[in-house]
C-alpha cells in the first residue's frame, strides 16, 4: 500500500492517526506500507515562499510549474501551483490553491507505531534518489 506525493499532509493529525489504522486495517500480515512526504522536518524551519520552477516538453508543447507558498502560521500554509502551458495559440496559465499542513516524520511515525506497524524506516533523498522523504512501515 502507497500514499506518495504529499497526500497526508492534506490532513489534520486526527485524520493522520485515522488514515495509519485504516492503512494497517486492509494490509496482510507483513503486508508493506510505503509513503512520501516533503522534508517539513527543515521546511518548519525555513519557511519558504516559492518552489520551482520546473520544465516540461518539447519546444511547442512546454510546461512550466511553479508553487508560491502563503504560510498561515507555525506549520500550515497554502499552495499555490501555478502551470504555465505552450500552446499553439500561445501560453495558458494553470491556478490551484490548496492546503498543506507541515507533517513531520515523528508525528508520522507515531501514527504508523500506534496503528501497531512495526520497523518504521525513514530513506532520505540522499539514500534513494528519490526527490522526498520516504517511509517504509511494516504489518505486524
Amino acid at each position: 500500500l502507497a500514499a506518495f506525493d504529499n497526500a497526508l499532509p492534506h490532513l489534520t493529525k486526527d485524520q493522520v492517526e485515522t488514515a495509519a489504522s485504516s492503512f494497517r486495517r486492509v494490509l496482510r500480515r507483513n503486508g508493506l506500507f510505503i509513503a512520501s512526504i516533503r522534508d517539513y522536518d527543515d521546511l518548519i524551519q525555513r519557511k519558504p515562499d516559492f518552489q520551482g520552477p520546473s520544465f516540461f516538453g518539447q519546444p511547442g508543447s512546454r510546461r512550466i510549474a511553479h508553487q508560491i507558498w502563503d504560510w498561515i502560521d507555525a506549520d500550515s500554509y497554502n499552495v499555490h501551483q501555478c502551470i504555465s502551458m505552450q500552446r499553439e495559440s500561445g501560453w495558458e496559465i494553470l491556478h490551484f490553491c490548496s492546503r498543506y499542513r507541515c507533517l513531520l516524520r515523528a508525528e508520522l511515525s507515531a501514527a504508523l507505531h500506534s496503528a501497531d506497524f512495526t520497523d518504521v524506516e525513514w530513506l532520505m533523498p540522499s539514500t534513494t534518489g528519490y526527490y522526498q522523504p520516504i517511509v517504509v512501515a511494516h504489518a505486524t
